[in-house]
């Protein structure tokens, strides 16, 4: 967890936004953060409007913990990361939040990525922004500030937060026993703790880095094999894109990394360097490779085939530089 002191020395001006709101008691009733690394700044501020201890969270004391568990009775939370919020969301919202607090303090509801609302969502917020409640406060996150509409932004508190640092991030991700060299693949991969959050304890990264592994001593090695075991293995059990995005992230890392140990540089895979020593290829094969690879990522995000697009990746790393 983020101590107070961390967060005011990575987020000093949504810090000094805080410290001075609360210190004179003229607290907005919307907040919109902005940025990848949204989830702990909500999260700090939803705790401060409730905690008793200190003028900003303590982050210890009961009320505090409840809030980071989402177990606050007066904290309701909705996240468009994977489906869009609805105007029915919104709906249960307002009425919830029309009867009196339950836990006596205020009420919170922390809405994570409201780009992805419906349209009749966004509207019903809207109203509800319009028309605030005493003692009813609305935390909204997004990352595409573009894609919230104008008249939400005019009636929220809009605080663009600083990317998260590496060294903070590797730090949170040591605390949870995360290897150094996982670490630094994903501090390299994530813009958030958040993002790392589901491989911390799932067996997705670790299988994932190993078939990376396997593929570029294929790429160099055994170049025929590449489909065969693309098709045995990786895609056998992970046809998502969400996993296939992971595979070619750590891949162009790893690649990076290929051709920083040729040039004697600092390389973030310990756990591959029995393979780089062994692979003798030209600098231009790798920058060909690395482009092919960043292009298939770029057209799995205009939803295309995945298993067409990484054949057609293999074919063209297999054919090589023209």
């Amino acid at each position: 967890m983020i101590t107070k002191d961390d967060f005011k020395s990575t987020q000093p001006i949504l810090y000094q936004i805080l410290e001075k709101s609360f210190k004179s008691g003229n607290i907005p009733h919307a907040f919109l953060l902005v940025g990848y690394n949204n989830y702990d700044a909500a999260h700090f501020i939803a705790k401060s409007l409730i905690c008793d201890q200190d003028l900003l969270c303590c982050s210890k004391c009961p009320d505090c913990n409840k809030i980071e568990k989402h177990s606050y009775s007066d904290f309701i939370f909705f996240s468009g990361k994977k489906e869009s919020i609805k105007k029915q969301n919104i709906d249960y919202i307002q009425t919830q939040f029309s009867k009196s607090a339950l836990e006596g303090k205020n009420q919170i509801y922390m809405l994570e990525n409201i780009e992805n609302s419906s349209v009749e969502a966004m509207n019903s917020l809207l109203k509800t922004l319009e028309e605030p409640r005493s003692g009813v406060y609305a935390i909204l996150t997004c990352v595409n500030l573009n894609k919230v509409l104008p008249t939400i932004q005019s009636r929220c508190q809009v605080i663009q937060l600083l990317p998260e640092t590496t060294g903070i991030l590797k730090k949170q991700l040591l605390e949870k026993g995360i290897s150094d060299e996982n670490g630094d693949i994903m501090v390299n991969i994530f813009h958030s703790y958040q993002e790392c959050e589901p491989y911390i304890d799932s067996d997705t990264f670790i299988y994932i880095k190993e078939e990376v592994k396997y593929f570029v001593e294929d790429m160099y090695l055994h170049k025929d094999n590449l489909l065969i075991n693309v098709q045995t293995h990786l895609l056998k059990d992970y046809k998502d894109k969400e996993s296939i995005v992971l595979f070619l992230n750590i891949l162009v890392l790893a690649l990076r990394d290929l051709f920083h140990v040729k040039h004697s540089m600092n390389y973030i895979f310990k756990s591959f360097k029995n393979i780089y020593d062994v692979i003798n290829v030209n600098d231009d094969i790798i920058i060909f490779d690395i482009d092919v690879i960043l292009e298939t990522e770029y057209l799995l995000s205009t939803n295309a085939n995945i298993l067409l697009l990484i054949d057609s990746m293999i074919y063209k790393i297999q054919k090589g530089v023209s």
